[in-house]
């Protein structure tokens, strides 16, 4: 705001100096200036429970705001940002924070006022360099959803009962995801002690934690349980899955998922007082950290040159605010980021989503991590697959030694 004002300063010296005129903003500056254009990765507006709210607020502040619906968001984003095209605002997962940096095509925001009213941990996903560059909307983690209409109570159960029981243990995965799914299969690494990173003091330092102690241990339960979980063939089968008595490691969208009726699934919706959220047990013996995320905003680097700067920033400050999140959280079923929505929620099972994920940690935002996310991936998916080719335990150490390199090179 402050560049804005010293360039409109300058120009009207400048005009004053060639004519001794002041040159009013013309009509159409004026109206660029009330329209803020945002990208989202709904597949459609009638899949958009967000942008909706943010347009009907907008409106009442006379701000136009033009949604534009995109099947890979980022890297669009990435391309159009330094052709001087593309959206003023993005919404995605935090942990795009470090790609989009290091693409120079986002910029650091101020939350002002809201500072206090997210935690730490909250910003840390959006937060790289110390400089903070998107605006939390949402959290969410993975945990134990099951069936209380149908099946038993997990309480006192190990993985391997679940795994035992009928329909048993199912996971969201795809056999044909050709990078695996790190994100979940963490909740079973981490409790062998294998978190995707080490960590200090500061959070998440530049150094696979896979390949450590504890290796052999995980790559050989891969091996023999991994064919037993891995399967349901994505979202609605493991859905289906847990409609018919079973057990799934996922998430608050599963949670929502289960009370629709699902395609081909002879097994029916669940309501919401019939889905159980559980703790994940441990595997390995030590403590499960699975992953949270948070989803926010990324603000355009081209904005600050733009006529409606002022207006974004409102609209980026309007995401962020209790009343935004509150009634996105009444429509989507999600736990707020910001501390005082979240206080307000009164869904005990969005509680207990916060209470099996109180040991998460926040997922990494790191440039590289699109491709450690993928060689991880690859390695995992070739132990349960039984693709690997010598000892289990050396295959994986491997595959993270070159991974470092990777990372140490980047």
């Amino acid at each position: 705001m402050i560049l804005r004002k010293r360039s409109l300063a300058i120009t009207l010296v400048a005009a004053i100096a060639a004519t001794g005129m002041i040159v009013a903003p013309s009509n159409a500056a004026t109206s660029a200036a009330k329209i803020v254009t945002i990208w989202s990765g709904a597949a459609s507006a009638k899949d958009d429970e967000q942008t909706p709210i943010i347009a009907a607020w907008a409106k009442t502040q006379g701000i136009t705001v033009n949604v534009v619906y995109k099947k890979d968001t980022r890297a669009e984003f990435i391309k159009a940002v330094p052709e001087g095209k593309g959206p003023d605002l993005m919404v995605g997962a935090h942990d795009w924070t470090g790609t989009l940096v290091g693409s120079g095509t986002v910029a650091p925001i101020v939350t002002g006022s809201l500072a206090s009213q997210f935690s730490k941990d909250m910003l840390s996903g959006f937060t790289i360099g110390g400089k903070l560059y998107g605006m939390p909307i949402y959290t969410e983690n993975i945990a134990l959803i099951w069936n209380k209409r149908d099946g038993k109570d997990p309480k006192g159960l190990t993985v391997a009962d679940l795994i035992a029981s009928k329909p048993g243990l199912a996971m969201p995965i795809q056999k044909a995801a050709l990078n695996g799914d790190p994100y979940h299969m963490s909740a079973f690494a981490s409790s062998f002690g294998l978190n995707l990173y080490t960590r200090d003091n500061s959070g998440w330092t530049k150094k696979l934690g896979y390949g450590l102690s504890g290796s052999d241990a995980y790559a050989a339960w891969l091996v023999a349980n991994g064919p037993k979980i891995i399967g349901t063939d994505g979202w609605d089968k493991s859905a289906c899955h847990i409609q018919s008595g079973g057990y799934a490691i996922s998430g608050p969208w599963m949670y929502n998922h289960v009370q629709d009726t699902i395609s081909g699934c002879a097994s029916k919706p669940l309501t919401k007082d019939q889905v159980g959220i559980a703790v994940i047990p441990s595997v390995g013996g030590k403590t499960v950290h699975q992953f949270s995320g948070v989803y926010g905003y990324w603000q355009s680097v081209k904005v600050a040159r733009q006529a409606n700067a002022i207006n974004v920033g409102r609209v980026l400050r309007y995401v962020g605010s209790p009343e935004f999140q509150l009634a996105y959280q009444a429509k989507a079923n999600n736990i707020p980021a910001n501390k005082v929505a979240a206080s307000q929620v009164k869904d005990v099972n969005l509680a207990a989503f916060a209470a099996a994920g109180s040991t998460a940690y926040p997922m990494p935002a790191w440039v590289f991590q699109d491709t450690v996310w993928a060689k991880l991936g690859q390695a995992e998916k070739a132990l349960y697959e039984g693709t690997y080719t010598g000892d289990a335990g050396d295959f994986l150490r491997k595959a993270v030694a070159a991974l470092q390199t990777t990372i140490d090179a980047a």
